[in-house]
């Protein structure tokens, strides 16, 4: 019913296209119902449908292509001209034609030859040539005939009846009659009747014991059918090819049935067992060459065992007809013939198990047999096997080849085969800025336990894989891909058999002689790519300045530019402006101060929305509120950008947050001048002493504190950091090198979270310069709500700067003991120093 309605329907479409008058035939429906059921009718009716025109291009251009994926290619070009010269002169039965045959053909990329076509043209020119009777009587035999142009006598005389009956008696003789001819010939007269029979009968008797029922001895019990050694070993090489054979079923098991004559059944057993197994083991290699496999490097592997199963068949089939057809006397037995064809399994063997293995774990990955072999082929070497070492190891390089199809494109373009889901390169989805193209872009699969999807033997050069092809996405990007990086691809090193296993090596194992290749071949493709964009990083994007400018910034190395920009900062929050924070005075102080140093264009400076909502007497107050809210922004390009990363840019901000606070506890002290109160600290001369003598220690520990960033910290990391970023291999050397650096400069800094105790005792002391400097503005009277005098809290301030003291020397001193690392010999440096001075202050 459901063929009925689409017939109905589509009859309706073709009445439509055909008349071209849709919308007049709408108009009147009944002519148009009307015509569609006569068309209707007439289809249902016809009863020598036409070919489908299209479905036999379609199995035509299906069978060109077979003939060149089977190395045909002769072969489809002829079909090919010849499909074209027809299509030249149309008609409407080609299709018919074209049908009739394709359903005559039988195996026709096997059975055609192109000299048979060559034949039949031959013959085409035989037949055009002129027909001549000397060349008929020639063929015939009659032109030596001296009778034949007698004259006939057409008397009623005897000799002519004579004459009749014995033409009738010949004709008979070596012709036909008539009926029998309209009759047909049967299958009997094309039969040959053999006058030696001898031969024939040989064979026959010879293969009696295929079809012979087992006897029976004299108590009923059913005796083995005797097979002579010769027998069984025709059948053993026919099941070692993987043929049909008496002997052995079709699993490869030998059938009780049978027994060898003059030998013990134990004995037979035995041997029969030897050969089963030989027959189980190949048996495992047939199967997987007949499976249908979607992988390349899987199909690389069918071809492989193919080819070798190929090679053991045409050797096995060598010794049949050595022994079929003996030029001298040989000795049949199943024992030579098994020391005769154990070299040529023994490697075939090896790789069954390989086989074996992978069918036994389905869901593991495509590429554990390329482990299964690299091991295997390594395991053969250690126990000195090296005919089976070397068959293994050649097929390993040809497969291992074809997986590195999707290796060697990334590698060379910076692109990723669609839909490849085993390589262990991957994409992200959603876009990604370009600063975070190294970084973000692409990641390495990982499988399911979180193992890298790569096999084991790679995985040491998988970084270098994966970062080769991401310097040519970044120099495509760069627009820096230039002919250089593309004679490489031409230039490849190979990688076969001979390279990897070269004479004179064969003692050195094998999983280093693979890794010693491979990584040669890696670095062909991977050093030249990334010495080029870490040039191009240095020379057109300019690494090193933007480095300076960084410097320049957070680290403020140009103490001239620094003190300028800070200072409006300072006087702002001293005299208590709301407007402190203001985003535009802070951008015009930055530009101004630092104009002729950097590149102003790209500076901003801001204050984050927590320091906004702070009231402008907590941010005065107190180096931990409102100076940790001033950002500096500098906006690098985004070559270097994949460099200084953002976890980076937050240590540099820290850095610069913490001699912002230090150079905010200096200019609070230098307020005060000795010479401007000269007359006037005489009347109080204890309380103007203990000043001081405050101001002079806080003073000498801001200092201290700023020299030992300065000159232990800062300078010498950041130059040991541009010789190794110059020296740096690829770009993660580059980040590594970089993020290293400036997390050194955090801890030695004591701005790591270990050190979070000590930092805050820092800032408390430099909280006391503040505190100092606005007890001395109030300097007269009695200060706060307690009613503390200033004398009483400069005591207080001296007692807290002694304790704290104590305690960031001796918090240094633990965390230096407790790391034993490199840069605690810093915090030791950094202890002494500051003890030192408050000695000497002493």
């Amino acid at each position: 019913m459901a063929f009925a309605a689409q017939l109905g329907t589509l009859t309706e479409e073709l009445v439509e296209a055909l008349t071209q008058s849709s919308s007049q035939l709408r108009t009147a429906p009944k002519i148009f119902k009307a015509t569609c059921d006569a068309t209707l009718k007439s289809l249902r009716s016809q009863q020598y449908l036409r070919t489908n025109q299209f479905e036999v291009e379609h199995n035509f251009n299906g069978l060109e292509e077979r003939f060149r994926v089977n190395h045909r290619d002769d072969l489809a070009d002829a079909l090919r001209e010849r499909v074209n010269a027809l299509q030249q002169h149309s008609s409407k039965w080609h299709p018919e034609i074209l049908l009739l045959l394709l359903e005559l053909s039988d195996q026709p990329t096997l059975k055609t030859r192109l000299s048979d076509l060559d034949a039949s043209g031959q013959g085409e020119e035989e037949a055009d040539a002129a027909l001549r009777w000397e060349d008929i009587a020639r063929e015939d035999g009659w032109d030596q005939d001296v009778n034949l142009w007698e004259t006939i006598s057409y008397s009623d005389d005897s000799a002519d009846e004579e004459l009749e009956e014995l033409l009738t008696d010949e004709s008979e003789a070596t012709s036909i009659s008539g009926d029998r001819l309209a009759a047909g010939r049967s299958a009997e007269e094309f039969t040959i009747h053999l006058e030696d029979r001898s031969a024939l009968d040989s064979v026959l008797k010879a293969q009696e014991w295929r079809v012979e029922a087992p006897p029976e001895d004299s108590s009923g019990h059913t005796r083995k059918i005797a097979v002579s050694e010769a027998q069984a070993v025709r059948e053993v090489l026919f099941m070692l090819q993987g043929l049909k054979c008496t002997l052995f079923d079709h699993r490869g098991s030998a059938v009780p049935t049978f027994q060898l004559a003059n030998t013990a059944w134990e004995t037979h057993r035995a041997l029969m067992s030897t050969f089963t197994e030989f027959g189980r083991q190949l048996s495992i290699l047939r199967r997987f060459v007949s499976q249908p496999q979607t992988v390349p490097h899987l199909q690389a592997l069918q071809d492989c065992i193919s080819r070798r199963l190929r090679s053991l068949d045409c050797k096995l089939s060598g010794i049949q007809s050595r022994l079929a057809s003996p030029k001298d006397e040989v000795v049949v037995s199943l024992m030579a013939t098994r020391g005769e064809v154990l070299p040529w399994l023994e490697p075939l063997f090896a790789l069954s198990s390989i086989i074996a293995q992978v069918q036994e774990a389905p869901n593991l990955e495509t590429f554990h047999y390329l482990e299964l072999m690299f091991n295997e082929t390594s395991m053969e070497q250690l126990t000195g096997r090296l005919g089976t070492c070397e068959f293994l190891a050649r097929i390993f390089v040809e497969c291992f080849n074809v997986y590195l199809r999707p290796v060697r494109h990334w590698m060379d373009e910076g692109k990723l085969l669609p839909g490849n889901e085993l390589f262990f390169v991957s994409e992200e989805s959603g876009n990604v800025s370009l600063s975070n193209t190294w970084q973000g872009r692409f990641k390495l699969r990982k499988t399911t336990d979180g193992r890298l999807h790569a096999p084991n033997f790679l995985q040491p050069a998988v970084s270098k894989i994966y970062n080769a092809g991401k310097n040519i996405v970044v120099l495509r990007l760069l627009g820096n891909y230039g002919t250089t990086l593309l004679r490489q691809v031409h230039d490849e090193l190979p990688l076969d058999y001979d390279t990897i296993c070269p004479r004179g090596f064969e003692l050195a194992p094998f999983a280093d002689r693979f890794g010693a290749a491979f990584d040669q071949w890696v670095q062909s493709k991977y050093r030249k790519t990334s010495t080029t964009l870490k040039n191009a990083l240095f020379g057109e994007w300019r690494l090193s300045s933007a480095l300076d400018d960084l410097r320049t910034l957070y680290f403020m190395s140009d103490g001239s530019a620094t003190s300028s920009f800070s200072r409006g900062l300072f006087a702002n929050l001293d005299a208590m402006k709301p407007g402190w924070h203001d985003r535009y005075g802070l951008m015009a102080a930055g530009h101004e101060a630092f104009a002729s140093l950097v590149d102003t264009n790209r500076l901003s400076v801001s204050v984050d929305a927590a320091g906004k909502r702070l009231p402008v007497a907590q941010a005065q107050a107190s180096v931990k509120t409102g100076l940790p809210s001033v950002k500096i922004n500098y906006r690098l390009q985004w070559p270097v950008q994949m460099i200084v990363t953002d976890e980076s840019m937050a240590h540099y901000q820290s850095v610069f947050t913490l001699l912002l606070q230090i150079k905010r506890a200096i200019h609070t002290l230098h307020k005060a001048k000795i010479l401007q109160n000269y007359w006037t600290d005489h009347e109080n001369w204890d309380e103007r002493a203990l000043f001081y003598a405050s101001r002079n220690r806080l003073l000498w520990f801001c200092t201290t504190l700023q020299t030992y960033l300065a000159t232990l910290v800062l300078e010498p990391i950041d130059d040991h950091m541009r010789r190794h970023l110059q020296t740096a291999e690829d770009v993660d050397a580059m980040i590594a090198v970089h993020t290293s650096a400036m997390k050194q400069m955090v801890d030695q800094a004591c701005l790591g979270s270990r050190l979070a105790p000590i930092r805050e005792g820092i800032l408390d002391m430099l909280d006391l310069a503040l505190r100092l400097d606005h007890g001395r503005t109030r300097a007269s009277g009695v200060v706060g709500e307690g009613g503390q005098s200033y004398l009483d809290m400069l005591s207080e301030i001296k007692a807290d700067f002694d304790r704290h003291l104590r305690f960031i020397c001796g918090g240094l001193r633990s965390f230096a003991r407790a790391s034993g690392n490199a840069q605690s010999v810093k915090w030791d440096i950094l202890a002494d120093m500051l003890q030192t001075g408050d000695a000497d202050e002493r």
